[in-house]
């Protein structure tokens, strides 16, 4: 496994970190994002999902793989995470080593446990809107598939 370049001076600097990884789109960096309720974040550009959609993590997931969802809220992707991670709700009470920080119809996921260590990293995203609100088109589709 090849050892991740480590881009340190971006410690408290979530904006300029995010901003980083997506030019680079290589890293990681530790400490970027700091909350009181949860401590420090780190950001990783990881990778989307395979072709089966699974296994993706990190910044290169959430903006490969839900960047469509993100944009429906009309605001850039980058801004949109940060705006979750400083303002979400804070829910620990799902899936053991997750952080869920949730808007009304999104979720952000840190998990605090990776590659078997302690560690407070940004996962990925989910959209909570029914499937009705988020792709109308697909939403008729399975009402159809559903009568017959």
């Amino acid at each position: 496994m090849e050892k991740p370049i480590i881009y340190s001076q971006f410690k408290g600097k979530p904006k300029e970190a995010l901003l980083h990884l997506c030019k680079t789109q290589k890293g990681e960096c530790p400490d970027a994002f700091y909350r009181k309720d949860i401590g420090y974040v780190d950001f990783v550009w990881g990778k989307p999902n395979d072709k089966n959609g699974k296994g993706g993590f990190g910044l290169s997931h959430i903006l490969t793989d839900h960047s469509d969802e993100i944009k429906d809220f009309n605001i850039d992707p980058i801004d949109f995470i940060l705006l979750v991670l400083n303002f979400g709700k804070l829910n620990t009470s799902g899936k053991k080593n997750r952080i869920y920080l949730e808007g009304k119809d999104f979720r952000l996921i840190v998990t605090t446990e990776w590659l078997g260590a302690e560690r407070n990293l940004l996962l990925t995203a989910f959209d909570l809107r029914p499937i009705s609100r988020k792709n109308p088109k697909r939403a008729k589709e399975m009402n159809k598939a559903s009568k017959r």
